[in-house]
């Protein structure tokens, strides 16, 4: 044989064996595992993320177009009206909130109009708190399994690697070193299963941390919408 036609079909051969349908068909059943488990993260936190990022796109248009209505209804004391503002924009994570706190003000005021030293606003304070907690761990939802990803995709790629290298230690003993084609597969394998540990890895921790910073975001507009509300509560209990 041509020695330079026995060198290109060297390199297609080891080419195809570093391909990816080349290295899922060198792996072992094991690592064919691993490969499978890493794809099943990965598409789980891409519907995770979109769901999320669709989920926060929503409220924050909402949150924009109930929080025109709710101070101006609220300032002019329309309380029904303001309700009605909460529930017509329930997407928005802050109408959420305010709406709960609006209710026990009403509520607390049927109280002070039996007892006039009742306090109102701190009931008030304490269920915007509550609600706040709450809203805050609807936010959460499938955070921790992006942390999770991200912390052990690459531990779960490694385990492949070292399957691999074992893989490549057995092809050494009963090929030899002589034919480094022969190994090409299991070393593809034993480096594939890393790279995509560390594709699966990155994102979600990326992902992760943009998300966080967006619950950070709708926090803040709660506690200075709720802020502006009960300072309109104070305001109004000092005029009566």
């Amino acid at each position: 044989m041509n020695p330079f036609a026995a060198i290109n079909l060297g390199l297609i051969e080891s080419s195809d064996a570093f391909s990816i349908m080349g290295i899922w068909k060198e792996a072992s059943a094991f690592n064919k595992g691993i490969i499978v488990i890493l794809v099943v993260l990965l598409v789980f936190q891409i519907y995770t993320a979109v769901e999320r990022f669709v989920m926060y796109a929503g409220s924050n248009s909402a949150s924009e177009k109930f929080l025109k209505l709710f101070m101006d209804t609220l300032r002019r004391g329309d309380f029904e009206a303001a309700k009605r503002a909460a529930t017509t924009h329930n997407k928005s994570h802050v109408a959420l909130v305010l709406k709960h706190g609006l209710d026990i003000f009403q509520y607390e005021k049927q109280l002070k109009s039996m007892n006039p030293n009742h306090d109102v606003i701190q009931p008030v304070e304490r269920a915007i708190s509550r609600g706040s907690a709450e809203v805050t761990e609807l936010l959460k939802k499938g955070m921790n399994s992006l942390a999770t990803i991200g912390a052990l995709a690459p531990f779960i790629g490694l385990l492949g690697t070292v399957a691999g290298i074992i893989k490549v230690f057995a092809d050494l003993k009963t090929k030899g070193a002589g034919d480094i084609n022969a190994l090409a597969g299991s070393i593809g394998e034993a480096l594939g299963t890393t790279a995509l540990g560390l594709i699966v890895a990155i994102p979600a921790v990326w992902i992760y941390n943009l998300l966080t910073n967006k619950q950070d975001q709708v926090v803040t507009n709660i506690n200075n919408a709720a802020s502006q509300m009960i300072d309109e509560f104070i305001r109004r209990e000092s005029q009566a």
